[in-house]
């Protein structure tokens, strides 16, 4: 009985709603599972290089070769590197110069799981060295491309203190005179490298996107004008 009275309210309220309404299926009554939240555009970048991590391991040299062969990293030097360079070749795109400065032996490795670095040096060249550093703890990562230059004068590379730029190229606009602590922090370690070396050098410069060179002192951009740390245990 309790069923006859429970089939004739659905008759009844059926027709009170002008038998329009139609019988579904018993399935269709459950409410389905959430949906995955949509992501919406404005809170991705355009830039997201989250890809590179997967080079900075295993720790601690990464696998830089393998970063080189990857179609999307000579793009990613191309796209984002277009200020004009007076430091290797005239009417050579900046992108171009950087994979030559980091075409030879180096690592990839990363720090504060927020920044990477790639090194690398000039093959056959190896004394003028190459540094990219990437803060990707920002929405709109930073990259800034470094280059240790001989100055092709005086002393060859290699002998102690033979003369060397250090060139800084921002994928956007910085502060010359006020360079992210951990950027200079990273051209610290990097210029050091391991024991001594026979850098001099004589200055930094700082090129805007746009092309304009702002010179600073190598104290600025958090280097030693001249960096040959002795081996424990020597005077």
């Amino acid at each position: 009985m309790r069923m006859f009275f429970q089939l004739a309210a659905v008759v009844a309220l059926t027709g009170a709603m002008g038998g329009r309404a139609q019988i579904v299926s018993p399935d269709k009554l459950v409410a389905p599972p959430p949906r995955a939240p949509e992501i919406r555009r404005h809170d991705v970048s355009d830039n997201d290089l989250q890809w590179l991590w997967q080079f900075a391991q295993p720790v601690p040299t990464g696998k830089k070769f393998s970063l080189l062969a990857d179609a999307r990293f000579p793009a990613l030097l191309r796209d984002a590197l277009k200020a004009p360079q007076a430091m290797w070749g005239v009417g050579v795109p900046l992108g171009d110069a950087a994979r030559t400065f980091l075409g030879g032996e180096g690592v990839v490795a990363s720090a504060d799981n927020r920044y990477l670095t790639v090194s690398g040096c000039v093959v056959d060249h190896c004394d003028q060295r190459g540094l990219l550093w990437v803060d990707l703890g920002q929405r709109e990562p930073l990259m800034v491309f470094a280059g240790l230059r001989w100055n092709e004068e005086g002393k060859i590379p290699g002998q102690a203190g033979a003369p060397f730029t250090l060139w800084l190229f921002p994928a956007r606009a910085l502060d010359a005179h006020q360079l992210p602590d951990a950027l200079k922090l990273a051209l610290e370690a990097w210029v050091e490298g391991d024991g001594c070396k026979p850098y001099q050098i004589s200055n930094a410069i700082v090129v805007d996107p746009s092309g304009v060179p702002h010179v600073i002192g190598s104290m600025e951009a958090g280097v030693q004008p001249a960096i040959c740390a002795r081996p424990t245990g020597t005077h």
